[in-house]
């Protein structure tokens, strides 16, 4: 016995020596979880609230990715505390990081006795900007000059050609391009497409699936075909995000009758034709507000080449008064054992900010990351994951208006997402991850949308759910599936668990997670079959599907607008646009009652309610952007508060007026409905509305990830809360089963019978 303890004294103490003290799994692993955790925070901090110049002008994209897989080596938190510092320092010098025990200094660039000159730089953020001046959402620098994009769609430039002599040929566009900008979010594309008579779509090809990324002139191409018919043939550039794009050296090439390949004559296809700077000779540019211009800068070949570039504004204002002060700091903890103060206000002349630090220089910080090579920005990448995780966990952690309302523990959201995406392999896996993470906010309007999944597509229904049971209520394939049907069972799981499973991965109130649910079910890969069982006349059946259907079904109606008898009129808010009922508003005051109904999306026909309202509307701040200098959602500085201000118009609408809503009806419907609640202007049908509303302020995430969410605050017009509550119905009604096999509208019958009362 002593023999064998003496044995393992020895070997112990040799995996000692040679690997250090013997640490578990589960010890690495908790260790590399509190690594991306501290990393994760303090890229908030430092990203959104250290008002540095080198900062501001980080590719914090690449920085996410690269600081991930950095941190994560880490064995020990004073392992940590260095490669955090040398990650920050270089461009947050003033930020300060320590371990237990160490007490942070004094900043190192207090407010000079001297202050002419001198002006205070901080963060303000209205909501949370992303780089855009059209947004209503802005993130500024307060004495900085801050430079924004003004997005107006996507910036395409073409030309056309005659298509007759190409008819029955194959064709190919080439072209040299490169693009400027943040390597994570920078798009281009070539586009090629063939136009055929009455708008018949022929050959379109913009590359959706590869877009151009590249900083370095590359060659790409585009073959399709000329159709018989075609007319003309249309080729050019599409700049969809960047700083700006450089195009070169086009060849368009058609194959002859003996199938070799032959030059096809275009306009200036070196862009050598032209004055610099402006459009190019024989170009045409199809999107407004982008600048295209002809530069000697870098071309591919010759002399020239084409740049495309967005708009830019510059912004030197303050979003509102509030500003943090010379030597306000916060002190934030990063792990158990690490901590950071990080400086909210610093002084600054019109040239830099003063506090370099000469340990961390900017320019040893700068070439490792454009060393750093990313070769697959895919989520297949596990640090584009960490990195995606990072970066969309601080936008709401420090910016989600609701976070008060729906409550909950965003911290520990970080880290179970940051632990599921280290165990994913695809990106339909890491899909899953980031949508239960985005789920998590409660937020109706909130998502995810993913380019790199396979095309999704459902079946040929529509179905509620109707006294507990899923029964269709439309059906495009009625060979197989009917109205009044119940959907028991989708490949093998109960139909409720189906609802209930899909429930999970979305965002918002009960009633919004069952209507989205809904129009789910049974939806997957384009191409694949749906096994169903369902119920019809008391029986059982089986029946194959195959998932085709991309559009939604909805049940039939009638016209937008259209007459009952006993001067009632029917309005369909979500069908009948504005300069539709503009023309009927006679009709409309002179009815004795009207049913608008609004189960879904109104078609821009709010106008309607200046109508119905019997003097001005003054509830003018039920919209809320909030304002914000300090981080984790504290001390908010306040709210830009806003309303419609809708005025009171003639002829007053005076019939007795119902509105028919349910779990559909989101962001611009709960608007409109909610000065019918707030002034009482007619009686609400049905189900409580999806309790969702305000700007949404998407963004977007290496690996060709998009998420949406609510930027900003709805309160109802009394100022008590609407997210996760919607209209509540004056009159509640449900549908029944008995009603769909019938073909009945119950919720219209019941509004019918109340305006008729």
């Amino acid at each position: 016995m002593k023999a064998r303890a003496i044995r393992l004294f020895v070997l112990t103490a040799l995996v000692t020596s040679l690997f250090g003290p013997f640490r578990s799994q589960a010890d690495s692993d908790a260790q590399v979880i509190q690594n991306l955790r501290a990393f994760a925070k303090l890229f908030g901090y430092v990203r959104y609230f250290h008002p540095s110049d080198e900062a501001a002008q980080a590719d914090w994209e690449k920085f996410a990715i690269y600081g991930a897989e950095r941190v994560k080596k880490a064995g020990s938190s004073k392992e940590l505390k260095a490669i955090l510092e040398e990650l920050f320092l270089p461009i947050a010098p003033t930020a300060q990081i320590y371990l237990n025990g160490e007490a942070p200094n004094s900043l190192s660039t207090p407010m000079p006795k001297e202050t002419a000159g001198l002006k205070v730089v901080a963060w303000q953020h209205r909501g949370v900007g992303f780089g855009s001046a059209n947004s209503p959402f802005l993130s500024i620098r307060v004495n900085r000059e801050n430079v924004l994009r003004a997005l107006m769609m996507r910036g395409t430039i073409g030309q056309e050609i005659e298509a007759a002599p190409w008819r029955g040929r194959e064709i190919k566009l080439k072209a040299s391009v490169r693009i400027d900008g943040k390597e994570s979010q920078r798009r281009g594309y070539l586009w090629l497409r063939v136009d055929r008579p009455n708008n018949r779509p022929g050959f379109f090809n913009t590359m959706r699936d590869e877009p151009i990324r590249s900083s370095q002139w590359k060659k790409h191409e585009i073959q399709g075909a000329v159709d018989r018919d075609a007319l003309f043939v249309v080729f050019g550039g599409i700049l969809e995000n960047g700083e700006r794009m450089a195009l070169d050296d086009f060849e368009l090439l058609a194959k002859d009758k003996k199938g070799r390949w032959k030059p096809v004559v275009i306009q200036n296809p070196g862009f050598e034709d032209g004055e610099l700077e402006k459009t190019p000779a024989g170009w045409t540019a199809f999107s407004r507000g982008y600048l295209y211009k002809v530069s000697e800068q870098n071309p591919a070949r010759g002399k020239k080449c084409l740049v495309i570039e967005p708009p830019i504004v510059k912004f030197s204002e303050k979003l509102f008064e509030k500003i943090p002060a010379i030597g306000e700091t916060i002190h934030k903890r990063l792990a158990d054992s690490l901590a950071c103060t990080i400086p909210l206000a610093l002084s600054s002349n019109a040239q830099e900010i003063p506090g370099k630090n000469e340990r961390y220089p900017l320019e040893k910080w700068a070439k490792a990351l454009v060393a750093k090579k990313i070769e697959d920005w895919s989520a297949r990448n596990e640090f584009v994951r960490l990195a995606d995780v990072i970066i969309a966990w601080n936008v709401f952690q420090h910016f989600y208006p609701y976070a008060d309302v729906v409550g909950g523990n965003w911290d520990t959201e970080l880290t179970l997402a940051l632990q599921k995406s280290l165990g994913d392999k695809t990106e339909k896996d890491f899909f899953k991850t980031l949508s239960l993470m985005v789920a998590h906010l409660h937020d109706g309007q909130a998502g995810v949308y993913a380019a790199a999944l396979p095309a999704q597509a459902g079946l040929p229904i529509a179905v509620e759910w109707v006294e507990n049971e899923v029964v269709v209520t439309a059906s495009r394939d009625p060979a197989h599936l009917q109205r009044g049907d119940i959907i028991v069972a989708i490949d093998g799981i109960r139909a409720e668990q189906a609802l209930m499973d899909a429930e999970e991965f979305i965002s918002g109130s009960v009633q919004w997670k069952r209507t989205k649910a809904l129009g789910l079910l049974g939806s997957g890969d384009e191409g694949t079959t749906a096994e169903l069982g369902i119920k019809r006349g008391g029986k059982i059946l089986s029946i194959d599907i195959r998932r085709t259907w991309r559009q939604p079904v909805s049940e039939p109606k009638g016209p937008p607008i259209y007459n009952f008898p006993e001067g009632i009129i029917y309005v369909d808010l979500e069908r009948a646009a504005w300069d539709v009922i503009n023309l009927r508003l006679k009709d409309l005051a002179a009815a004795k009652g009207i049913v608008f109904d609004l189960r879904g999306y109104p078609r821009g026909n709010q106008e309607v309610l200046c109508y119905l309202l019997k003097a001005r509307d003054t509830s003018g701040a039920w919209m809320q952007t909030p304002q914000w200098i300090y981080p984790d959602r504290e001390n908010i500085s306040g709210f830009q508060k806003m309303g419609w201000l809708l005025d009171s118009r003639e002829p007053k609408i005076k019939g007795k007026i119902a509105f028919i809503t349910d779990g559909r009806a989101i962001g611009p419907a709960e608007s409109l409905l909610s000065f019918v609640e707030s002034y009482k202007l007619g009686e609400i049908i049905g189900q409580p509305t999806a309790g969702a509303n305000g700007n949404t302020n998407p963004f977007e995430l290496p690996g060709g990830f998009r998420i949406t969410w609510t930027g900003m605050k709805v309160v109802k017009h009394d100022g008590s809360q609407h997210h996760l509550i919607g209209i509540r119905p004056t009159v509640p009604m449900k549908r029944t089963i008995k009603g769909i096999l019938e073909g009945r509208d119950e919720l219209l019958e019941k509004a019918l019978e109340v305006v008729r009362k």
